[in-house]
């Protein structure tokens, strides 16, 4: 599916919240959205799902015009799994067996079945079976996501948006968790969208970047254009450059010499600096 926005504009408290805001969202990619605290990322996001009323504009499903209310408000969107920014918004179950149960006990899946999915989500996401019988709220900030997170995967989404998800995780559980969610994008054509301020992240695994500030989204980029090309966008914004796209600013001011890339992952950018960065130590001995 194709989904789209077209001038969409929404208010909170007589504030605008989005303005006359345009996207697309194309089936199988990584789309992030990224901006300062305050620039309108979650209520982008929640438009998409169907979880806020619009004033203005359209939202169209494959180039269709999706009907809304008297009040704006469009119908939530089921295909479209959303993880909130805060666990606590989302988790409500006395235990977290009976958490990740409870969307698939609604759709009338067999109890063998639903254990047959908890047992192949959990260890993917860095949780074993020891916090089943748990309630949500004894858990750690970082397990508490996890929770949140499997539980949207536990229905296998068309579209699977994360707000934040990483929030909490230390190094290794944030690298853990987004090579996790990578592989499940790739492996089932899925389409993902990132909320995230980190930069590194979103340069390391995004088709795409939204780039918002104050409820205006700035554009729709493909990482290179952003984060290389048109870099002076992001200081302009209050964000800061991933440390390996910083580093190849670094060797191109050194050695006064351009360095092509064409892929904003740090290994393919380590890959283009380094034989630049050996030739020129040889030439200094």
């Amino acid at each position: 599916m194709v989904y789209q926005l077209q001038h969409v504009s929404v208010r909170y408290q007589e504030q605008d919240a989005l303005r006359d805001t345009h996207c697309t969202i194309e089936a199988g990619k990584w789309i992030s959205v990224i901006g300062q605290t305050g620039a309108g990322k979650s209520t982008l996001v929640q438009v998409l799902k169907g979880l806020i009323p619009v004033i203005q504009g359209e939202y169209l499903i494959d180039y269709q015009a999706v009907s809304r209310d008297a009040r704006g408000r469009l119908q939530v969107r089921p295909e479209i799994g959303y993880v909130f920014q805060y666990p606590e918004h989302q988790l409500f179950e006395i235990t977290v067996a009976r958490e990740l149960a409870f969307a698939p006990r609604q759709q009338g899946w067999s109890t063998s079945h639903i254990q047959q999915k908890i047992a192949e989500i959990l260890p993917q996401i860095g949780l074993s079976e020891d916090v089943l019988e748990l309630a949500p709220f004894q858990l750690s900030g970082g397990q508490k996501r996890r929770v949140a997170l499997a539980s949207i995967l536990m229905m296998d989404p068309q579209v699977l948006i994360v707000d934040e998800p990483t929030a909490g995780l230390d190094p290794i559980g944030r690298a853990t968790l987004l090579q996790y969610l990578h592989q499940w994008q790739q492996q089932n054509n899925r389409t993902l969208i990132l909320v995230s301020h980190h930069l590194d992240d979103v340069a390391q695994y995004s088709d795409e970047i939204i780039l918002m500030h104050q409820g205006v989204l700035i554009g729709q980029y493909d990482p290179v254009t952003l984060l290389i090309e048109q870099s002076h966008l992001l200081e302009q914004h209050g964000l800061i450059l991933p440390e390996s796209i910083q580093l190849l600013q670094l060797i191109e001011q050194c050695y006064g010499q351009k360095i092509e890339v064409d892929s904003c992952r740090e290994e393919d950018i380590f890959a283009r600096i380094l034989p630049i960065w050996h030739r020129k130590e040889q030439s200094y001995d």
